[in-house]
């Protein structure tokens, strides 16, 4: 893969551990990364900085991941990125949620960084090495 064909992930939660933890593993698997502290943060940077998918955290402060997915799918210049939901939220009805509201994925935390990004490779159509 060139860096002309990198692709761009942005990733949204509100625990800046994580984030800097998510950024080293995408950098290590050949992606870009935006990163997003908060949902309306994401909202902000999605249209400058048109990520080709994104890591969504649900239980954030202000604005929750279910109302980002929401706003997401709801606007034509947003709709077909792909969602990939990475939450503590682990009941069956969040689950469910998580796919009726659009989620191409949804992982539950605590997770394998292999596990996140196989999914991301899928939901971009990437081949998994």
């Amino acid at each position: 893969m060139t860096t002309d064909e990198k692709k761009k992930i942005m990733i949204v939660d509100d625990e800046p551990e994580l984030l800097e933890s998510l950024e080293m593993s995408l950098k290590m698997n050949n992606f870009d990364s935006v990163k997003a502290g908060s949902g309306k943060e994401c909202l902000d940077l999605v249209k400058t900085q048109k990520p080709d998918l994104i890591v969504l955290d649900i239980m954030m402060p202000e604005m929750d991941g279910f109302e980002v997915l929401n706003r997401l799918k709801a606007d034509n210049g947003t709709k077909d990125i792909p969602v990939i939901l990475l939450t503590a939220k682990t009941g069956d009805m969040d689950v469910l949620k998580g796919y009726q509201e659009g989620a191409a994925v949804y992982i539950t935390k605590p997770f394998l960084f292999a596990e996140l990004i196989d999914n991301i490779q899928l939901a971009l159509n990437i081949p998994i090495k």
